[in-house]
């Protein structure tokens, strides 16, 4: 028979298993994964936010440039003479369609053209605050004449 020579064996039991430094790493790369996809989907979310937003106010112009082509010569006139009382007195004009989105402030600014006196210059504009603090704007120009749309 062979006598052992002084060569020791690998003994399991005891102490197999993982060392403390071990799962303190696991964790922390485990931390850095979970960190880094919670910031993607953050920047995601801020993003279809802004999409949304942009959205409903490209829509909200929209409805309202139509309700305005749809007003015959008089009625503008009559928003005209809204819009300049308003200016006097320092407030702004709104849209007459209401958005559905609390967040969306409407704007509507009436001007005679210098060039045409049965013209009328309109602007909308829509604005909105987002998540973080900065402000958007969305507008609108277009010209009605007393003739109707398609005049020249």
């Amino acid at each position: 028979m062979m006598a052992n020579m002084g060569i020791k064996t690998k003994t399991t039991g005891a102490h197999s298993g993982v060392t403390l430094v071990e799962v303190m790493i696991g964790s922390v790369i485990i931390a850095m994964v979970f960190l880094s996809t919670m910031a993607t989907l953050s920047i995601g979310f801020r993003s279809s936010e802004s999409a949304r937003l942009n959205a409903d106010a490209q829509f909200h112009l929209e409805s309202e440039l139509e309700y305005i082509r749809s007003l015959s010569w008089s009625e503008i006139e009559t928003l005209k003479t809204n819009y300049d009382n308003a200016k006097d007195s320092n407030k702004s004009l709104s849209f007459y369609t209401a958005s559905t989105n609390n967040r969306l402030a409407s704007a509507i600014s009436l001007t005679n053209r210098e060039s045409r006196s049965d013209q009328m210059e309109i602007l909308l504009e829509v604005s909105w605050t987002d998540t973080k603090g900065k402000t958007h704007n969305a507008n609108l120009v277009t010209i009605v004449t007393k003739s109707g749309v398609s005049a020249s």
